[in-house]
């Protein structure tokens, strides 16, 4: 699957300007609890459109997820009347897929998708019955504790999902419900249900809204097409209101400041709060690309949104505060337009 490259973008939702390189706008919603092992449910019915991809998988969102990749897969492509789509990707981007070919329509109807992760297998459900099983190196590798999600997005990876089809849009992808199950291998019952969101509202204790967008992404996921009608989670994915399309910012970073420290694990550094004009690409989203003009940075806190990092300072001389500032130098290969220096305030 063609994922997580993610490029730059900057979404002023408030005035329903998208400041964006993508034409479209989509939506995806996942837990802020994260998982290690369970089984994972879901009732869905996505629309019939060439080139979109709606999807219900896991995915490690850690800094060093290009290298530890962890991610667990159910896709329909909207291109296909006949088909799913499973896949296990680990390490540095290894992917274990399978196509699957229905006995339905699964645009028509709403219809249960399922995996069960667990420390020696990952299988795979359609409506109640186990259709793939994936052992092996590829599901010991699957270790990292991940986050649910469930996304609607088009892609520009024709050979794989086809042409984009405007003509259908707006478009929509339903979901039900969600299921959680635990996994406890020393019980009779090895996947005890945790809980169930039957979206009679979104709870936002349990899920976020993604205002991010990646490589070979068409849209920008903004929390506008995420709206729950009727018992329904409707994830959609539309165009722009003015369709207008604004340059990237050549500088990311809009503030540098100096906090009280509410970290227990890293009480005995100093904390330097980077605020983002707009929420960060995880292409220039790394620890290493931040340093400082005294003193050494021992940890990077990253915002679940990316738009800001505590950066945790180790020599840094408080007194001489303004004087000091955050160096930001992105190893990309554009980087040196982003290069840029901030004051610590």
């Amino acid at each position: 699957m063609f994922k997580r490259l993610i490029l730059s973008l900057l979404i002023l939702s408030s005035i329903h300007v998208y400041a964006q390189e993508k034409p479209y706008l989509g939506a995806e919603i996942r837990t802020i609890e994260t998982f290690l092992y369970g089984k994972f449910e879901v009732r869905m019915k996505p629309a019939e459109a060439s080139g979109i991809i709606y999807s219900f998988f896991t995915f490690y969102d850690e800094a060093d997820f290009a290298t530890s990749w962890n991610e667990i897969d159910i896709e329909v492509l909207g291109r296909y009347s006949n088909e799913v789509q499973f896949n296990a990707i680990t390490g540095n981007h290894l992917m274990s897929e399978k196509r699957y070919v229905l006995p339905f329509n699964p645009h028509e109807n709403f219809h249960d998708y399922a995996f069960t992760w667990t420390p020696q297998y990952i299988a795979w459900s359609v409506d109640g019955a186990e259709v793939y099983r994936l052992t092996g190196n590829a599901a010991v590798k699957m270790n990292h504790p991940q986050k649910l999600m469930m996304n609607i997005w088009p892609s520009s990876a024709v050979g794989w999902a086809g042409k984009i089809d405007v003509t259908k849009f707006p478009l929509e992808a339903g979901y039900d419900y969600v299921k959680y199950y635990t996994y406890q291998p020393a019980s009779k019952d090895t996947f005890k249900l945790k809980w169930t969101d039957n979206f009679d509202k979104l709870d936002y204790g349990r899920w976020q809204l993604a205002t991010h967008t990646f490589d070979t992404n068409e849209c920008v996921f903004t929390p506008d097409n995420a709206v729950v009608e009727e018992g329904i989670l409707k994830l959609k994915l539309t165009k722009p209101v003015d369709e207008e399309i604004v340059p990237l910012p050549t500088q990311f970073i809009e503030s540098a400041t100096c906090i009280p420290n509410r970290s227990k694990k890293y009480a005995m550094y100093i904390p330097v709060k980077v605020k983002f004009y707009a929420p960060m690409s995880r292409v220039y989203y790394n620890p290493e690309f931040f340093t400082v003009s005294e003193g050494v940075v021992k940890h990077v806190y990253f915002d679940v949104d990316r738009t800001y990092v505590i950066l945790y300072v180790d020599g840094l001389d408080i007194r001489k505060i303004k004087t000091q500032k955050v160096f930001y130098k992105p190893a990309s290969s554009d980087a040196e337009k982003f290069i840029q220096d901030v004051i610590i305030k």
